[in-house]
């Protein structure tokens, strides 16, 4: 229960718990992506991804290569060589940096392509693509029994479609519920459409954002200075506070039978924007 405005009861699945490094979805979408590596030519190459300087998917790269001893490199958008508490972590994990123009960086498909061509095995930004579904299957099959909602934080509808696809194996018609943490409702329905084939049953949920990625606005500030100190779990402001804010502002969430997926990222509670935001 959160003693917030009256109290609301939440079943919140704590993927944060799995590995204070590679937690939540960030392992979830790795584990395809490592199955596949596993069972290809790709076995023994070394791996490359790409993010921002912020990114909680380059720190899981890092630690989940780590752990496998995997060779690693994390392609960072901004040639002006950014350091911050994320990154100098990726490099303690054994992570090679390499940061490119933000021009260089949009253009995707030619950046992963050059990558291939210097034989890494590819992993996309934010461990994105079908191959990131996979890992979500044993999550659904934990549940005892069929939510009728499943929020989420989104930034690429990646979790949204291994969901989807993990509930349509089990038979359950549970909807998902992707709050877009930044303003690409068009780019995630695009995914689900290319990696489902359909997106019936997801929802894009994109009235949550506050201005786009890590942004926030004075009305978000004010319900994380509140909520934070009731809750007995830990929430970051750019993905998981935004998903409970939408929770907490809809009705129809609120069956005793929905489930919170928390999904991980804790790292960005620790900057220093962000801790002087929240006082």
């Amino acid at each position: 229960k959160i003693d917030y405005k009256g109290g609301y009861h939440i079943k919140i699945q704590r993927d944060d718990l799995i590995d204070p490094l590679v937690s939540g979805n960030k392992l979830r979408k790795l584990l395809g992506w490592w199955d596949h590596s596993q069972k290809t030519e790709n076995k023994n190459k070394s791996w490359v991804t790409f993010g921002g300087p912020f990114s909680n998917h380059i720190l899981a790269t890092a630690a989940f290569c780590s752990k496998h001893n995997i060779s690693c490199t994390g392609v960072i958008r901004g040639d002006e060589k950014f350091e911050n508490h994320y990154l100098s972590e990726c490099e303690k994990l054994g992570m090679k940096l390499e940061f490119v123009s933000r021009g260089e960086f949009r253009n995707k498909l030619v950046l992963y392509e050059k990558y291939r061509n210097r034989n890494f095995f590819v992993i996309p930004e934010g461990g994105s693509g079908e191959l990131g579904l996979a890992g979500f299957d044993q999550l659904i099959k934990s549940w005892k029994e069929e939510p009728e909602f499943i929020i989420h934080a989104s930034a690429t509808a990646t979790t949204a479609c291994g969901l989807k696809s993990a509930l349509d194996k089990r038979g359950w018609k549970s909807k998902v519920i992707a709050v877009m943490v930044l303003k690409n409702k068009q780019e995630q329905e695009r995914n689900a459409l290319e990696w489902l084939g359909k997106n019936h049953r997801i929802e894009f949920l994109d009235n949550y954002n506050f201005g786009g990625y890590a942004k926030t606005t004075p009305e978000f500030v004010s319900f994380l200075k509140e909520i934070i100190p009731k809750l007995s779990f830990p929430i970051d402001p750019v993905y998981v506070g935004k998903a409970l804010y939408a929770f907490i502002s809809e009705e129809r969430f609120r069956p005793n039978n929905s489930i919170f997926l928390h999904t991980g990222g804790q790292l960005g509670s620790r900057s220093d924007r962000f801790k002087q935001l929240l006082g």
